[in-house]
């Protein structure tokens, strides 16, 4: 990919990172040994960043930035515990999207219509990769180290509110990267949702293929939202007009800060007018 005898031709690669979701970040996990050892025929690395996303773990030091982006999923069941560094050999960011699932449910085909027992999430999860995706590359080929990010609290207690997660008075996580679906929240967000048990007429062909163990995989994979009623909405917002004016300012504080990146502004704004007040 990085020669002129390449795919590309004469097209010069200045930089390539390997990304993954889930499964595949863990074969990108499983080849970071191999990456300290290949290197191309004029001695420099192949890989000049990693991006796992939807991966829980602590994963080991190597010699270019990697940032890790789990979800609510893994804030449940594999906390990672390695910690942010910017020297050589060290470089590494946890990004933590407070809200977001495992998969995108608002776009995965497998789960439309939904086969789970509670409305999916349509937090728009690639939405908030893409923040991770944007520091990486800027790091990896402008040198400029991105910022570093809260972690997701945790209160390790199920017994409270179901969750290992510290959960704030609106029922969604505390700390973390911030978003206008968790800072201004109409809806709950959880992780882990439930297939619905006889299964629902006309699955996706993913479903039919695979019957309830392939609802049952991909339900517990999504994130569901729990929506606020409207009484509760106008006790938090007053009216829609204000609502959407928060989301409005929080989005741009959260742009500033590079949390958020504006070519998505249109749809998270879009999400903000469809509220039913």
């Amino acid at each position: 990919m990085k020669s002129d005898r390449g795919p590309l031709g004469k097209l010069q690669v200045r930089k390539m990172v390997m990304a993954g979701t889930s499964m595949s970040s863990g074969t990108l996990v499983n080849y970071l040994p191999a990456h300290m050892v290949f290197r191309t025929p004029a001695m420099e690395r192949i890989f000049d960043g990693f991006m796992p996303t939807s991966y829980g773990g602590t994963i080991r030091e190597i010699d270019v930035p990697l940032i890790e982006m789990p979800t609510m999923l893994e804030e449940e069941t594999n906390v990672p515990r390695r910690q942010d560094g910017d020297e050589p050999g060290r470089q590494f960011r946890l990004y933590e999207i407070a809200g977001i699932g495992h998969v995108d449910s608002r776009d995965n085909v497998r789960l439309h219509p939904n086969p789970c027992v509670k409305p999916l999430s349509t937090v728009p999860v690639q939405a908030y990769f893409s923040v991770g995706l944007h520091h990486l590359l800027r790091w990896v080929d402008q040198g400029i180290v991105p910022p570093r990010a809260p972690r997701i609290l945790l209160d390790r207690d199920t017994s409270n509110d179901g969750s290992m997660m510290a959960l704030d008075t609106n029922g969604n996580p505390l700390g973390g990267i911030r978003t206008p679906y968790v800072d201004v929240p109409t809806a709950r967000y959880t992780a882990s949702n439930t297939a619905a048990d006889p299964l629902i007429a006309n699955p996706s062909a993913y479903v039919t293929a695979n019957g309830m163990q392939g609802a049952r995989t991909m339900c517990r994979l999504s994130a569901y939202q729990e929506p606020y009623p409207k009484d509760k909405l106008k006790e938090l917002y007053g009216n829609k007009r204000d609502y959407v004016r928060k989301v409005e300012a929080r989005l741009q504080d959260l742009e500033k800060q590079g949390w958020s990146l504006p070519i998505y502004r249109d749809v998270i704004l879009g999400d903000a007018n469809a509220v039913d007040f």
